[in-house]
């Protein structure tokens, strides 16, 4: 015969889970302070309570995962252009002036209708839900190889910049040469990443 947890036990299981704090949860379960600070070990080995919170845990892995793939179901929905579900409410703006000023529920009641349809995403919406969808799954980077190639030939053409006011410096007998040697020498250092 399996034995269940003891009210006290269960309470202690979930106020542990809570906090984290054996002896606290202990003390709020209503073990005297006495077991508290002895018995706490005791009970942190109970395999009963052990299979208690590791159950709980995963209830809760088990329902984010559920939520999360049920997001991840939605975003590949959107992407591939699949209908999907729509609330939106409808206003009858003429029966809405003929209640005025009145805002109570019943009056809202008489000029708005929620709707639910059934349609495809926008354009726009399937576009950015394929490229989420395409990020999630490693199979779109943030810049392109002719993109890293433009940002590289810009450090370039800022280190040259540099350069020629150094040069431009040196010639014109002022001492700020080496701080446009040093700026060059980091832009070079940034461009060779």
């Amino acid at each position: 015969m399996k034995r269940k947890l003891t009210p006290k036990q269960r309470k202690f299981a979930n106020e542990f889970i809570k906090t984290n704090n054996a002896y606290q949860s202990a003390i709020k379960a209503g073990y005297s302070k006495n077991y508290a600070s002895v018995g706490t070990k005791k009970l942190l080995e109970n395999v009963r309570i052990q299979n208690y919170i590791q159950q709980k845990t995963g209830n809760v892995e088990k329902r984010e995962s559920d939520e999360a793939d049920e997001v991840l179901k939605n975003i590949y929905r959107i992407s591939a252009g699949k209908e999907i579900e729509r609330h939106y409410v409808q206003i009858d703006n003429l029966a809405k002036e003929a209640a005025g000023d009145d805002d109570s529920l019943d009056a809202r009641m008489g000029y708005m209708v929620d709707n639910t349809t059934l349609t495809p995403a926008s354009t726009k919406e399937q576009v950015a839900a394929a490229e989420l969808w395409f990020k999630l799954n490693g199979k779109l980077k943030n810049d392109s190889k002719e993109v890293e190639e433009q940002k590289i030939r810009k450090l370039e053409a800022e280190a040259d910049v540099a350069e020629q006011k150094a040069r431009d410096a040196r010639s014109s007998g002022q001492d700020v040469g080496k701080q446009f040697d040093k700026m060059f020498e980091r832009l070079k250092e940034d461009s060779d990443k």
